[in-house]
């Protein structure tokens, strides 16, 4: 899915692609294109809990739930791992710098 949505936006770059995901495979398919991989936590898969839950759920099963959810995202080879799209901003950021540095994933 990667090299076909890099290929229909005519990206020559792979490099220069960040896959954001909040699952292994997801990770696993950018990282095997050759892209910058970005593991989402709290609000993906491994969390498991919409925005509602969340507002709701006792803090030590959050805490308990993110651990979890930070250690497989790092297990699986991730570049960055963040708690929710939201926060992306600045890893895009520092892959520009990276990327300038002429750092590649």
């Amino acid at each position: 899915m990667v090299w076909l949505n890099a290929i229909r936006l005519n990206v020559s770059a792979i490099e220069a692609v960040v896959k954001v995901d909040d699952t292994v495979d997801g990770i696993r398919e950018g990282l095997a294109a050759g892209c910058w991989t970005v593991g989402v936590v709290k609000t993906g898969n491994y969390v498991g809990a919409s925005a509602p839950q969340l507002a709701v759920m006792p803090q030590p099963e959050l805490k308990r739930r993110m651990a979890r959810g930070y250690e497989i995202m790092t297990d699986c080879g991730c570049h960055y791992v963040i708690d929710a799209v939201a926060d992306l901003l600045p890893v895009i950021d520092d892959i520009e710098r990276r990327l300038a540095a002429g750092e590649k994933p």
